[in-house]
Protein backbone atom coordinates (compact mmCIF):
# COMPACT_ATOMS: atom_id res chain seq x y z
CA UNK A 1 0.00 0.00 0.00
CA UNK A 2 2.80 2.42 0.83
CA UNK A 3 4.41 1.86 -2.59
CA UNK A 4 1.16 2.76 -4.33
CA UNK A 5 0.91 6.05 -2.40
CA UNK A 6 4.55 7.09 -2.82
CA UNK A 7 4.22 8.71 -6.29
CA UNK A 8 1.29 10.80 -5.06
CA UNK A 9 3.14 11.86 -1.91
CA UNK A 10 6.22 12.94 -3.90
CA UNK A 11 4.12 14.79 -6.47
CA UNK A 12 2.29 16.72 -3.74
CA UNK A 13 5.52 17.43 -1.89
CA UNK A 14 7.23 19.16 -4.82
CA UNK A 15 4.28 20.89 -6.55
CA UNK A 16 2.55 24.07 -5.52
CA UNK A 17 -0.82 23.91 -3.72
CA UNK A 18 -3.87 23.39 -5.91
CA UNK A 19 -6.26 25.27 -3.63
CA UNK A 20 -6.69 29.01 -3.17
CA UNK A 21 -6.57 30.77 0.17
CA UNK A 22 -10.12 32.09 -0.08
CA UNK A 23 -11.12 34.85 0.73
CA UNK A 24 -7.59 36.26 0.61
CA UNK A 25 -6.97 35.06 -2.95
CA UNK A 26 -9.91 36.08 -5.14
CA UNK A 27 -10.83 34.24 -8.31
CA UNK A 28 -12.89 35.96 -10.98
CA UNK A 29 -16.27 34.21 -11.34
CA UNK A 30 -17.11 32.23 -14.43
CA UNK A 31 -19.17 34.01 -17.08
CA UNK A 32 -22.34 32.01 -16.42
CA UNK A 33 -21.86 31.61 -12.65
CA UNK A 34 -24.89 32.26 -10.44
CA UNK A 35 -23.67 34.22 -7.46
CA UNK A 36 -26.21 36.51 -5.77
CA UNK A 37 -29.56 38.16 -6.29
CA UNK A 38 -29.60 41.89 -7.08
CA UNK A 39 -32.72 44.09 -6.80
CA UNK A 40 -33.25 47.40 -8.59
CA UNK A 41 -35.53 49.09 -6.04
CA UNK A 42 -36.42 51.96 -8.39
CA UNK A 43 -38.14 49.57 -10.80
CA UNK A 44 -39.94 47.36 -8.26
CA UNK A 45 -43.75 47.63 -8.21
CA UNK A 46 -44.07 45.21 -5.26
CA UNK A 47 -46.33 42.86 -7.17
CA UNK A 48 -45.23 39.86 -5.01
CA UNK A 49 -44.63 37.62 -8.06
CA UNK A 50 -41.07 36.92 -6.91
CA UNK A 51 -42.23 36.04 -3.40
CA UNK A 52 -44.80 33.58 -4.75
CA UNK A 53 -42.30 31.86 -7.08
CA UNK A 54 -39.41 31.57 -4.59
CA UNK A 55 -39.13 27.87 -3.67
CA UNK A 56 -36.97 28.61 -0.61
CA UNK A 57 -39.18 31.35 0.85
CA UNK A 58 -36.24 33.75 0.88
CA UNK A 59 -38.33 36.76 -0.25
CA UNK A 60 -41.05 38.40 1.83
CA UNK A 61 -42.94 41.47 0.63
CA UNK A 62 -45.21 43.61 2.79
CA UNK A 63 -46.92 45.97 0.38
CA UNK A 64 -48.75 48.11 2.95
CA UNK A 65 -45.55 48.85 4.88
CA UNK A 66 -43.45 49.09 1.71
CA UNK A 67 -40.97 46.47 2.98
CA UNK A 68 -39.01 44.07 0.82
CA UNK A 69 -37.18 41.44 2.88
CA UNK A 70 -34.61 39.12 1.38
CA UNK A 71 -32.80 36.37 3.27
CA UNK A 72 -29.63 35.64 1.24
CA UNK A 73 -28.83 32.60 3.39
CA UNK A 74 -32.09 30.86 2.45
CA UNK A 75 -31.79 31.72 -1.25
CA UNK A 76 -30.76 28.81 -3.46
CA UNK A 77 -30.02 31.12 -6.45
CA UNK A 78 -32.36 29.19 -8.74
CA UNK A 79 -33.55 32.21 -10.74
CA UNK A 80 -37.29 31.51 -10.39
CA UNK A 81 -37.89 34.99 -8.96
CA UNK A 82 -35.98 36.60 -11.84
CA UNK A 83 -38.16 34.78 -14.38
CA UNK A 84 -41.36 35.75 -12.54
CA UNK A 85 -40.61 39.48 -12.23
CA UNK A 86 -42.78 41.42 -14.74
CA UNK A 87 -40.65 44.58 -14.45
CA UNK A 88 -37.30 42.76 -14.72
CA UNK A 89 -35.98 44.53 -11.62
CA UNK A 90 -34.32 41.33 -10.31
CA UNK A 91 -31.20 39.77 -11.75
CA UNK A 92 -28.61 37.22 -10.74
CA UNK A 93 -25.12 38.66 -10.60
CA UNK A 94 -22.14 36.43 -11.34
CA UNK A 95 -20.24 37.74 -8.30
CA UNK A 96 -20.39 35.67 -5.09
CA UNK A 97 -21.60 36.87 -1.75
CA UNK A 98 -18.69 38.00 0.40
CA UNK A 99 -17.94 36.25 3.71
CA UNK A 100 -19.64 37.85 6.70
CA UNK A 101 -19.38 37.51 10.44
CA UNK A 102 -23.11 37.74 11.11
CA UNK A 103 -26.07 36.42 9.11
CA UNK A 104 -28.59 39.20 8.45
CA UNK A 105 -31.79 39.48 6.45
CA UNK A 106 -31.67 42.39 4.02
CA UNK A 107 -34.62 44.77 4.39
CA UNK A 108 -35.43 47.61 2.00
CA UNK A 109 -38.14 50.23 2.27
CA UNK A 110 -39.60 50.79 -1.18
CA UNK A 111 -42.13 53.32 -2.36
CA UNK A 112 -43.95 51.15 -4.86
CA UNK A 113 -43.88 52.48 -8.40
CA UNK A 114 -47.13 52.07 -10.26
CA UNK A 115 -47.42 49.95 -13.36
CA UNK A 116 -47.13 51.90 -16.61
CA UNK A 117 -50.79 51.20 -17.44
CA UNK A 118 -51.89 52.67 -14.06
CA UNK A 119 -50.14 56.02 -14.61
CA UNK A 120 -52.02 56.85 -17.80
Amino acid sequence: MFQAMMPTVLKNLFNRPVTREYPYTYREPFKSARGRLVLDMRECIMCTACEKRCPAGAIEIKRKEGLYKFDPYSCVVCGACVEACPEKCLEIDSDWRRPVGEMKTEVWHIEPRRKKADTA
